[in-house]
């Protein structure tokens, strides 16, 4: 999913439908804005369980949607199928939602949208939603103040006077679904989907596997256990340990956020931006749980529904552990840095580095050799802040995604292996380019990324963010805080001060006795 687009998933409620329904064939009704502004029909609307998030909107979107509607622009219909006392949105989920943020200004930052992210809303997704506020307002006027217009049209703006009368008649044309069952409803989501906005592979296998554990693992940690809760259905204590663990991983890659312009501080968090994350948390839940690749034409995963919870929490438990292990206050955390493991030299996020890290890690685990890592961790994090290209070239060697990570994987093997052979940097550095499988780094040993610059007149260029980063991470890293133990790099996530001299050797609770060392060298190196 893109990183700019607006959270709408609030606006209409997400359930599961069931068998009996209103038969409505052939019927087409036209949805005016008094609709969407009258609760009765408002809260009426749901989206199935099967409708992918109502957030893969730009802000211009959103905005131009909203202005065409204003306007009495063409606007596409939109699908629904009515049960009972509902209506589901079958396509048009974007449409509806666009007008509805309007009508309650709520653009996925105010009362709705907390309430259904249970308070927990990302900074960045704040911070589009008041774009969005911004750019309608000027362009075309809060939605308050047409409905005070309607009331009192002698006090409105000329502006706002010239668009009411517009408002008051235009409409959205709603073609109904003939009466089927939900099988047939869920293909024809998909059809309709597919040949309009194709919808993400990732996202395609998620929404067709949503009741499988895995799924509903990667649902609960995106949104810290808010959102659409899609493990409702399971016992109460069952719900909230999914939500517990779910907050808990959640909290551990995407914590301290990370702001929107250059990076100007060595707190990142260890995976990137947490907005619109789930097929990257997807992949992270099937790593730790080694779910395989559906095979051929296959969309699903081939697990069974979770019918009481306790996979679900199996597959969290699983993920929290490798999360654990790579950063945290547990008495098992290396404390990685995500600044030397996760991100380039501009400061962006490679999911695939982060995946490549926690397999070699884990691996090391296995074989009991963390603290052989732990002799060679200042080392070889200095090599891979030194070479940070090399990652890159990795990914673009053999591909962005999944199709990286083996690679990255023996890379880091490979560097590490020859560190605790004692080789050198350089001597490192020609063993890599002198194998068949890294010979494409030849050359690469020089910083030489290729950082954005933007022209700005006849006397230079100004500097893109991606070279600010890149200048500040330079920097930071030539003195980081290291740990006493190890020398690895420390990150504020995963901060312990230790005694120098113990306490039970008779050390003193002074600062001169105090060092900063990594969760896992404070238990385990001093053992």
């Amino acid at each position: 999913m893109a990183g700019n687009v607006v959270n709408l998933d609030a606006m209409i409620p997400r359930e599961d439908m069931a068998e009996v329904f209103d038969t409505r064939v052939g019927n087409q009704e036209r949805i005016d804005i008094h609709h969407l502004d009258d609760n009765f029909f408002g809260e009426a609307l749901r989206k199935p369980d099967f409708q992918r998030e109502t957030a893969h909107w730009s802000p211009e979107k959103v905005v131009d949607l909203i202005r065409s509607f204003v306007d009495g622009d063409l606007i596409p219909a939109v699908i629904l199928w009515k049960r009972a006392g509902n209506v589901f949105v079958i396509d048009g989920a974007h449409r509806l939602g666009a007008l509805i943020a309007w009508v309650r200004d709520d653009y996925g930052d105010q009362r709705k949208s907390s309430e259904y992210f249970g308070g927990r809303i990302p900074e960045e997704q704040r911070r589009i939603a008041e774009q969005v506020r911004k750019t309608v307002n000027a362009l075309i006027g809060p939605y308050g103040e047409f409905a005070s217009a309607r009331k009192n049209p002698q006090n409105a703006r000329p502006e706002i006077q010239a668009r009411l009368a517009n408002l008051a008649v235009n409409t959205i044309v709603a073609q109904w679904v003939p009466a089927v069952d939900a099988k047939a409803a869920e293909s024809s989501f998909f059809k309709i989907n597919q040949a309009a906005t194709p919808i993400d592979p990732t996202e395609r296998r998620i929404l067709k596997s949503r009741a499988s554990p895995n799924a509903v693992a990667a649902r609960a940690i995106v949104r810290g256990g808010t959102g659409h809760k899609y493990w409702t259905k399971y016992a109460s204590d069952v719900q909230a340990e999914i939500e517990q663990i779910a907050k808990h991983v959640h909290s551990a890659l995407y914590e301290p956020p990370i702001g929107d312009g250059p990076v100007k501080t060595l707190d990142l968090p260890l995976a990137g931006r947490g907005y619109n994350a789930l097929p990257f948390v997807f992949d992270l839940v099937n790593w730790a749980n080694a779910v395989p690749e559906p095979k051929g034409q296959k969309e699903t995963d081939g697990i069974d529904p979770d019918v009481d919870g306790s996979q679900t929490i199996k597959f969290l438990k699983a993920v929290k552990r490798a999360i654990d292990l790579l950063t945290g206050n547990a008495p098992m955390s290396l404390g990685l840095h995500p600044a030397v493991y996760c991100y380039t030299r501009g400061g962006e996020f490679q999911p695939a580095a982060l995946l490549a890290v926690a397999e070699f890690i884990s691996a090391l685990e296995k074989k009991g050799q963390l603290k052989t890592f732990a002799a060679v961790r200042r080392a070889l994090e200095d090599f891979l802040i030194q070479h940070k290209d090399f990652i890159t070239l990795t990914i673009k060697k053999t591909g962005a995604g999944k199709r990286s990570q083996p690679r990255i994987v023996r890379y880091v093997q490979f560097v590490a292996e020859r560190l605790a052979e004692g080789l050198s940097d350089g001597q490192i550095v020609s063993a890599l380019e002198g194998d068949d499988e890294f010979s494409y780094l030849q050359g690469a040993s020089a910083p030489s990324i290729r950082l954005s610059e933007a022209p700005t007149g006849a006397h230079g260029k100004a500097m893109g963010k991606s070279t600010k980063s890149a200048s500040f991470l330079n920097a930071a890293l030539q003195s980081p805080v290291r740990c006493a133990l190890c020398g690895g790099l420390i990150h504020k996530n995963s901060i312990q001060i230790d005694h120098v001299k113990r306490k039970e050797d008779g050390g003193g609770g002074d600062m001169k006795n105090a060092q900063v060392v990594h969760p896992f060298c404070n238990s385990t190196l001093k053992n």
